[in-house]
């Protein structure tokens, strides 16, 4: 039905009432006016600047407004950009309103410069169709003068246009223009005053725009299809059970939640009505995951420095750089003191873990951008979750290797030999039903590695005699294992003392060394998201997408790996760790599932998107792997020919 969806920007697609409040207030207190709350300062978010001084200080003169004007432009300036924050559904709904074929712009009080310093950050400079600022008007809203000259110069019709705001201005104004108005509650405007204008929607929320279409009943008799053979697969009569239809149904169940609506538009609402306070907390959840920790409030008392005595305003000396929180040790400060004496771990090192529990993506991309305050660095914060993992293992649960060596021990050889029998026989069955020899060659290759591996559960039996073919296989298994080319390569090495020292060096510090893994993984992962999610195709398609270097991507696997890490320790009281041998102690699943929700909060993308992108990266990891150990096999039998 509409074709044109026009928006206010303030409380709307935004929120800068931080830096509004902030402007406000030092202009304010700088001429006198220091009781002003900030509740009737976020009430005036809308007005012109005139308008918004007069009501909060009364004044009426227009060369006093005017005095107050400069000097919030000069604030503003300084403070207004960096203390804007989008909504976190803003750019998803503006994407998907272009993709869908329809224009897109702002209408606004503000100046159309700040509006474009904000959204350029986000979007393309062309992705906004038209941008209307208060410079842009004679006669500021709820004069229908901006919006209509939006819609003169996009040359729409007026019932194809819908303008969404968040204040009784935006209502009023889009009663003017005689156009249709959508209201959103994230201003501190009440539903129940929007209701008093005429209106299409009120929203709780700018998702609710884009009203998917119900789910196609193709897609229906799909989905159903997908979960009947699923559930046949998982609970087989004769075999064992697989999830490879499952795991279909799951992720076309996926793809369809990200693009239709299961339930009819009534019932839909309804239950948002219902759920509304649950809703509002989302919403402020996702914002807090955006925004972060904030800094510390600037204080403007005076204060004198316990180091050099100097007398100062702020946070900080000036002088020395000591903070003003300095207070005498009580006992709550010894766990601290003692953790920052053994680790050196400080308040940013704490921040980071919060962080990296619920909004591990927003932090790695604010940290490479430039926020970095409050948080501590990568391989930090690795190194030491590390220590942490390797501290709880033995103070939290030592008995977890014990019970695990002890089970081991008493498993019976006669079960492990039994099936090791059993699949020789299967194995030695097929072989013969092979019609080529290049197959049978294959199938008596794995026939021979499962025949040592028996022998080695039997180390007393007789071993069988070695004939010209089975000598042949083994050579193939020792050139496949590595073992001979190792072993002369290391009798190379070992005839140099010099080198022979370095390489028994070397061994015993890779030998179960967890950061030395890490530190050789972290680069194929870093060269597989950079690929995935920054490869040249996508870019053309999508040039607002998020950008990092090969080397920023080396340092977020570094928090990737890191909260790997914090999420073991957490889970291994509840016996949730996989092998305490692996690199990472957690099962490849719930790795997969930290690598899909990392990856989207950084790059701003949808499940759907996440999860495609997720997999590619572990496809182009698995090629480099297969590449760097075809060139190993390579080095290592010109290593053997050499010698």
């Amino acid at each position: 039905m509409y074709t044109t969806y026009l928006f206010d920007f303030d409380y709307t697609l935004a929120d800068s009432s931080r830096g509004i409040v902030m402007c406000f207030r030092h202009v304010l207190e700088r001429n006198g006016y220091a009781d002003v709350t900030d509740d009737a300062i976020r009430r005036t978010i809308g007005k012109t600047l005139e308008e918004s001084f007069s009501i909060l200080t009364g004044e009426t003169d227009p060369a006093r407004l005017a005095d107050f004007k400069q000097q919030y432009r000069r604030e503003a300036d300084v403070h207004m950009t960096p203390n804007t924050r989008l909504f976190p559904e803003t750019l998803r709904v503006l994407r998907t309103l272009k993709e869908r074929g329809a224009r897109v712009g702002i209408i606004s009080t503000k100046y159309r410069f700040r509006i474009h310093d904000t959204m350029d950050q986000y979007l393309p400079a062309d992705f906004l169709d038209i941008v209307v600022g208060g410079e842009d008007v004679t006669r500021a809203k709820p004069d229908p003068e901006g919006l209509l000259l939006a819609i003169h110069r996009l040359g729409v019709k007026k019932k194809h246009v819908l303008y969404i705001g968040d204040s009784t201005v935006d209502a009023e104004t889009a009663r003017a223009a005689g156009v249709d108005f959508a209201g959103v509650t994230h201003g501190v405007t009440t539903a129940d005053e929007l209701r008093r204008y005429p209106h299409r929607f009120i929203l709780p929320a700018l998702d609710e725009l884009l009203l998917p279409r119900p789910v196609g009943v193709g897609q229906a008799l799909l989905l159903l299809l997908l979960l009947w053979i699923g559930w046949e697969e998982m609970f087989p009569l004769n075999d064992d059970s697989t999830f490879i239809f499952p795991v279909l149904f799951l992720v076309y169940l996926l793809k369809v939640a990200d693009t239709r609506r299961f339930l009819p538009l009534a019932v839909l609402r309804r239950l948002r009505q219902q759920c509304r306070p649950l809703l509002a907390r989302r919403r402020a959840f996702r914002i807090r995951q955006l925004r972060g920790k904030a800094p510390a409030p600037l204080s403007n008392a005076p204060c004198i420095c316990r180091n050099c005595g100097h007398a100062y305003r702020g946070n900080f000396c000036p002088r020395c750089g000591q903070t003003r929180a300095v207070g005498r040790f009580r006992l709550k400060h010894a766990p601290g003191n003692i953790l920052r004496s053994l680790f050196r771990v400080d308040g940013k090192f704490g921040h980071t873990l919060i962080a990296l529990l619920y909004r591990p993506g927003h932090l790695m991309r604010g940290f490479m951008q430039g926020r970095r305050a409050a948080y501590s660095m990568p391989l930090q914060t690795l190194f030491l979750l590390v220590a942490f993992y390797l501290l709880a293992v033995q103070l939290v649960i030592p008995q977890i290797q014990q019970q695990r060596q002890e089970a081991a021990a008493a498993a019976p050889d006669s079960a492990k030999t039994a099936d090791l029998r059993r699949t020789i026989d299967e194995m030695l069955h097929e072989r013969a039903e092979q019609p080529d020899s290049l197959s049978k060659a294959s199938y008596d290759l794995g026939i021979l590695i499962l025949q040592r591996r028996l022998a080695e559960l039997q180390p007393a039996s007789a071993p069988a005699p070695a004939t010209a073919r089975s000598q042949e296989m083994n050579n193939l298994v020792d050139i496949l294992n590595g073992s001979r080319l190792a072993d002369r390569l290391e009798s190379a090495v070992g005839r140099v003392p010099f080198l022979s020292r370095v390489w028994n060096l070397l061994k015993r510090w890779g030998h179960g060394n967890r950061t030395l893994k890490i530190l050789l993984a972290m680069p194929f992962l870093a060269v597989g998201t950079y690929w995935s999610f920054q490869n040249r195709r996508r870019l053309k398609r999508r040039p607002e997408q998020v950008r990092f270097n090969l080397m920023e991507h080396f340092f977020i696997q570094a928090y990737v790996y890191a909260q790997a890490f914090l999420v073991a320790i957490l889970l291994l009281p509840f016996g949730l760790s996989a092998q305490l041998d692996d690199t990472i102690s957690l099962p490849w699943w719930l790795i997969f599932l930290l690598f899909w929700w990392d990856l989207r909060q950084l790059y701003l993308c949808t499940w759907w998107d996440s999860f495609k992108r997720t997999l590619m990266v572990y496809a182009y990891v698995g090629l480099l792997a297969l590449a760097v150990g075809a060139a190993s096999v390579a080095l290592f039998a010109s290593a053997e020919l050499l010698v």
